[in-house]
């Protein structure tokens, strides 16, 4: 075996893309093949034996928490052919790669803005939510029919308020006209809330 294939722990952890702990955890399972030195390991060897010893179930898993991390590929690298010369193959893309992270940075921000829509279209649902459009449109005729009664004021209370000599009974009869137009608007602008015909 060459020397190139001989790795320390933290070499191998940053070929694979994962924790260092991740290898102490191989280590402990007997899934590495340590050099005749006995401090490093055989990557092409190690690579095989995780391979032939990891259980199909759990590759799905540690492929998202791989790029839920970042790295963007799965935790365990494929062995390479027999016969293939482990110095020609290209390194697996490790957790510094920033290409993997911009992927896993734009798939976490759609997967959030997916997540903000889900929430809109509930709270629209439940009615704690009015589309803008429907709002500004509700306001825009609530002011507008305030407006009217408004200038509909004079001409409505000037008979009356001519015909009355009490200074008393004229403040009456504005208040109530007043009165009247504040809970037009203020049905009007509950309305809005509930989302009723107006």
């Amino acid at each position: 075996m060459s020397d190139a294939n001989a790795v320390t722990a933290n070499q191998l952890a940053r070929i694979l893309g994962v924790a260092p702990s991740y290898i102490t955890q191989l280590k402990d399972q007997g899934r590495l093949v340590r050099a005749d030195d006995g401090r490093r390991y055989l990557l092409a060897e190690s690579r095989k034996l995780i391979a032939d010893t990891s259980d199909p179930v759990k590759a799905g898993v540690a492929a998202r928490h791989a790029a839920t991390r970042g790295a963007g590929v799965a935790l365990e690298a494929p062995a390479p052919p027999p016969g293939d010369d482990e110095s020609d193959t290209p390194l697996a893309p490790t957790q510094d790669d920033p290409l993997a992270k911009r992927r896993a940075l734009a798939q976490a921000l759609a997967e959030e803005a997916k997540a903000r829509k889900l929430q809109r279209d509930e709270d629209v649902e439940l009615g704690n939510l009015l589309p803008v459009d429907e709002v500004r449109s509700a306001i825009s005729d609530a002011v507008t029919a305030l407006r009217a009664d408004l200038d509909n004021l004079p001409a409505i209370l000037a008979p009356q308020l001519a015909a009355e000599r009490e200074e008393d009974r004229v403040r009456v009869i504005l208040r109530d006209a007043i009165e009247h137009i504040e809970r037009e608007f203020a049905r009007k602008a509950s309305a809005i809330a509930k989302d009723e015909p107006r």
